[in-house]
């Protein structure tokens, strides 16, 4: 099963093991397990997309790529008449999932009792930019899906116009050309940005069209994230050395200036927030949570008003195509959607 991968891993084995890696790390100080970190406005969002693509009141559904299981179970909230399963080629991932989430099933991908079953909704998050094969992993998703099925894929956007595609634009190492137009602050293991016309015929060949597309993080969304982000990151994101010309190191610096101030504003609280996830409390982090507690009330305010702007960007905008993530929607003609 070729599904994700790491720079360079073109072999199942070596893609397995880097994940397996990657799942078993332990998080460091106010770092987060990987791929488990997802805000409560995401899973709403899925939620009410699921909401709104008049699947039938009951079947199953397949969350592709799932992780240590964290959607699979939102999935499973948002539609109850359904028997939710996971897959994924890691195998500590599917451990995770398995021990905090009874209530669906998990499989490996190369486990031969699934690879006949069929499936009536399939969603994938995060999953088609670490993937090298688009087509061969487009195949092996239409084998699990049942001629009337819907599939949603949330993936990042290449498109135009967004604040990050336009910050990298200011830099020299902005895109990737040779990566398939990654942007310089992703993850090692994305191997492509796409673009809406670039992945639009992506299933065709199976005959599902794209039927929807939904879009995010334009701008108020992008500040959203970089101002939660660790603030050493930020400054690295901002550095006016990394600049194209003069010009372009001129604009990186007020960006910086005003987006380092916003998220040390917010920093109280993205520490808070990040504390309380971590099932071990030391000394130092109980000791940073107090005084976060201290400064709530002048960082609380800053923090409300700026997940207002995301959220309104979101339910405004969402048609907007200069969105830095996109939410596609596939159907076969005459599905019901």
């Amino acid at each position: 099963m070729l599904l994700l991968a790491d720079v360079d891993l073109h072999n199942k084995e070596t893609s397995e093991h880097h994940y397996d890696e990657k799942y078993t790390h332990q998080a460091g100080f106010l770092s987060q397990e990987y791929m488990v970190e997802w805000k409560d406005e995401k899973k709403e969002r899925i939620v009410d997309l699921l909401s709104k693509l008049n699947l039938p009141p009951q079947g199953e559904a397949l969350d592709f790529g799932c992780g240590s299981g964290v959607l699979t179970e939102v999935i499973r909230r948002a539609l109850p008449g359904y028997q939710v399963y996971g897959t994924d080629l890691s195998q500590a991932a599917l451990d995770k999932a398995r021990e905090r989430y009874p209530g669906c099933t998990f499989f490996h991908g190369g486990d031969a009792r699934y690879q006949k079953k069929k499936f009536d909704f399939l969603f994938s998050h995060h999953v088609l930019e670490h993937v090298y094969d688009l087509q061969e992993v487009a195949g092996e998703i239409a084998r699990y899906l049942k001629p009337t099925a819907v599939m949603l894929h949330i993936l990042p956007c290449g498109n135009e116009g967004s604040l990050e595609y336009n910050l990298c634009l200011l830099r020299k190492d902005g895109i990737n050309p040779q990566k398939g137009g990654v942007f310089f602050f992703e993850d090692d293991d994305h191997v492509r940005r796409i673009k809406t016309d670039d992945i639009r015929n992506l299933f065709l060949k199976y005959k599902y069209k794209l039927v929807d597309d939904y879009y995010s993080n334009q701008y108020f969304g992008a500040i959203k994230w970089i101002t939660e982000s660790n603030p050493f990151r930020v400054l690295k994101m901002f550095n006016p050395l990394k600049g194209r010309d003069s010009r372009a190191k001129m604009q990186l610096l007020k960006m910086g200036f005003f987006l380092v101030g916003l998220n040390l504003w917010r920093l109280p609280i993205t520490v808070m927030n990040r504390i309380k996830q971590n099932q071990q409390r030391g000394l130092i982090s109980s000791l940073l949570y107090n005084v976060g507690l201290f400064l709530y009330p002048l960082s609380r305010p800053l923090d409300r008003y700026v997940r207002k702007l995301a959220a309104a960007e979101w339910l405004q905008g969402r048609k907007e195509r200069n969105g830095s993530e996109m939410y596609l929607i596939y159907s076969r003609s005459g599905s019901g959607i």
